[in-house]
């Protein structure tokens, strides 16, 4: 599904790059248009495909195959980045040619 079209002025996407959200969506009378908006997520490009959005990080027991931790970053994050927040000291990590 295509990521829905945001016609932001560039100030406003300059704002929304740098984390902040612009001064003219915090005005009473654009309360309605700040809703509409997702400032929290971002695109990223996977192989020759962008995508907009989050991305899921899902520890699971490879026994039960239960979920035992779940994360969710925007979808610019790279998976290695929240790998230490999922982990404990007693777990182990497979990756398609080695493991840690």
């Amino acid at each position: 599904m295509d990521a829905p079209r945001q016609r932001n002025k560039r100030d406003e996407n300059a704002a929304i790059k740098a984390g902040n959200i612009p001064e003219e969506w915090q005005q009473e009378k654009q309360k309605n248009k700040l809703r509409q908006k997702d400032t929290d997520a971002r695109w990223t490009k996977k192989g020759n495909e962008l995508h907009y959005g989050y991305k899921n990080h899902v520890k699971a027991d490879a026994e039960s195959k239960l979920i035992t931790g779940y994360t969710v970053t925007s979808a610019n994050i790279h998976d290695s980045q929240v790998l230490a927040q999922l982990m404990d000291d007693e777990d182990y990590v497979f990756l398609p040619d080695n493991f840690l």
